[in-house]
């Protein structure tokens, strides 16, 4: 037989050894103290995913004209206020989720934001680039998707949201 270490065998033995405080935390913490300690963090897990899948959503509808959809991703919404000239926004960096006991939360994420802004003025050369449909200037920067976030009958909705310069 083969003793040579191969790199599925020590993945299997390192993830053993991973979860072996786990294991061992939730033994010796008794069985009702074990269960809430691993449910508790499932909860949190489950919250930090579910704020983190309303911020993908908000940076795709964010560029799209679909108001409605994007709406309905907020508590109230009248709190949707996003740039007209906002064309993308791409989340490009790891998030920083707080979630608090009382049902609220709030995030941070790096993101690039394009936006087109229309071309001022009334040269004639301005009115030529609009009449071919290039009345605009595309700029791309980096800012902050910043958002503030509520739990309601078991369900995350955005409270605000806003890109930081």
């Amino acid at each position: 037989m083969n003793r040579k270490t191969t790199r599925r065998s020590f993945f299997g033995r390192a993830g053993a050894a991973l979860a072996a405080p786990f294991a061992a935390t939730a033994a010796f913490a008794g069985e009702i103290e074990g269960r809430s300690f691993v449910a508790g963090g499932r909860a949190a897990f489950d919250d930090a995913s579910a704020i983190r899948l309303l911020q993908h959503r908000y940076a795709r509808l964010a560029s799209t004209p679909d108001r409605a959809a994007l709406a309905a991703l907020f508590d109230d919404p009248a709190h949707v206020a996003v740039d007209q000239r906002v064309r993308s926004v791409l989340i490009d960096g790891d998030d920083r989720i707080e979630v608090s006991k009382n049902g609220t939360a709030t995030a941070r994420v790096p993101c690039t934001v394009t936006t087109l802004t229309p071309i001022e003025g009334s040269d004639t050369l301005v009115e030529m680039a609009r009449l071919q449909g290039d009345g605009f200037v595309s700029s791309r920067a980096r800012r902050v998707l910043r958002g503030a976030f509520v739990k309601r009958d078991g369900v995350w909705k955005i409270a605000a949201m806003e890109l930081e310069a």
